[in-house]
């Protein structure tokens, strides 16, 4: 009795931890339909090449909600657009510092600003 109640409740455990993760996946793809992006620029300390460039690029753009981002080590600055919703700056710092670079100023920049730095 006590093993079936066990599987009974390890049943109802998992099917209610499936449908969390399909509503969790129909919000984002919600939001990120009628959102509106904003844009960042990010200045870096740290960066001295394409390679350092290329970290950052890739840890930033891993983040769920990053629309584009390009980093420039000449002049130690990042430009993200990205969905508020999804994701914010305070998680764009953190993947940044677990690479090894630190974020020293975060400045919001117009959308067509940063269109044209790509």
């Amino acid at each position: 009795m006590k093993i079936l109640i066990i599987v009974c409740l390890f049943f109802a455990f998992s099917c209610n931890n499936a449908t969390t993760k399909k509503n969790s996946s129909e919000l984002v793809s919600a939001v990120s339909g009628n959102a509106k992006t904003i844009a960042v620029e990010l200045a870096i300390q740290g960066m001295t090449c394409t390679g350092c460039e290329q970290t950052i690029q890739s840890g930033i753009s891993s983040l769920k909600g990053v629309k584009q981002v390009k980093a420039n080590f000449k002049n130690g600055k990042a430009f993200v657009e990205f969905l508020p919703e999804i994701v914010d700056t305070i998680q764009m710092k953190e993947k940044i510092a677990t690479s090894g670079y630190v974020v020293a100023s975060i400045k919001s920049i117009p959308l067509d600003s940063l269109r044209s730095k790509f």
